[in-house]
């Protein structure tokens, strides 16, 4: 569907698969909700703001696949699952490094995920843990 006449997207963050898939929807419509009145233009929005991993992913979808934002926004959390449980500490200790992955992602990894921790980690123990998941 072509965009109406003087419509100008928004400029929105993007969605690359490493942050909360979750928190991208959100952020999605808490700034197109009083823009964007219309389903088949929010579809088109939000796929603008997919790139990498999360880019191909709708391109590998079927051809008219897709009939709604409400679809589409219910397809992707399914493909970019968050699981939402409570971190522990077991949850940050068998955080490891997944092969292929770099230290630097791993590391991002593991930060945003010690952020949820409920209790306050001292840096020292934090950093050891993070170094103890790294592969071999």
């Amino acid at each position: 569907m072509p965009y109406p006449p003087k419509f100008k997207p928004p400029t929105l963050h993007t969605y690359d698969d490493k942050s909360s898939p979750n928190q991208h929807i959100y952020y999605f419509r808490s700034q197109t909700g009083n823009i964007i009145d219309n389903n088949a233009i929010m579809a088109r929005v939000f796929i603008g703001t997919l790139k990498e991993v999360a880019f191909d992913w709708f391109r590998s979808l079927p051809p008219d696949s897709i009939n709604s934002w409400i679809d589409l926004a219910t397809r992707f959390l399914s493909r970019f699952y968050e699981d939402d449980t409570e971190v522990t500490m077991d949850k940050l200790l068998f955080i490891l490094q997944k092969k292929g992955e770099s230290v630097r992602d791993y590391i991002e990894r593991f930060r945003n995920l010690s952020l949820m921790y409920p209790a306050r980690m001292a840096i020292l123990m934090l950093l050891q843990t993070c170094k103890h998941n790294f592969l071999d």
